[in-house]
């Protein structure tokens, strides 16, 4: 099989769909493990990380022929994945709290008697609120920059490095007490 880069890869879909999936399929397999995993972690249950999955699959296949260079093919389908999280924690009827940006100084952390540093990160991080937890999880569980978070998320690349800041210093202030 023919290696092609991204803009390639993109331009040759935007020709073929929707008669033609070869290529798109070549496009989207490379980042399939990570939207599943980020969906694992965001929903917190496999089989809605499925559907998510499915669901931004099917929505970029869709959407791909307006695709525009705005921000990367990667970046775009993460967005597309971020938003159909939001739709599934919807759907569920999940009340959201807004913590407001004071979260961190008043937010107990429960802490496993257990002293793995794994399992202890893992609990502190689903403590976060919605929005800072997603911020930990496109950075650290997708590898994604900070500006291309700041594009998923819909914040300034300035706030998406403050709160990551501002989570990794409480992340480690509890690691070091607990």
């Amino acid at each position: 099989m023919t290696q092609f880069t991204e803009r390639q890869l993109v331009a040759l879909v935007q020709e073929s769909l929707p008669y033609n999936t070869q290529f798109f399929q070549q496009l989207v397999t490379p980042y399939l493990p990570k939207l599943k995993a980020y969906c694992v972690k965001v929903l917190g249950n496999v089989s809605d990380a499925e559907d998510a999955v499915q669901e931004t699959i099917i929505k970029a296949m869709t959407n791909m022929k307006s695709f525009k260079w705005i921000v990367s093919f990667k970046v775009w389908i993460f967005k597309i994945a971020h938003n159909e999280c939001i739709n599934k924690i919807r759907e569920r009827r999940w009340e959201q709290v807004d913590n407001g940006d004071d979260y961190l100084d008043s937010l107990e952390a429960h802490l496993p008697k257990e002293h793995d540093v794994a399992k202890v990160m893992m609990h502190l991080v689903e403590e976060l609120s919605f929005v800072d937890r997603n911020i930990i999880l496109l950075r650290y569980r997708t590898g994604l920059e900070f500006q291309e978070i700041a594009d998923i998320c819909d914040m300034k690349l300035s706030a998406v490095k403050m709160r990551h800041k501002r989570v990794i210093d409480y992340l480690q202030t509890q690691i070091q007490s607990g």
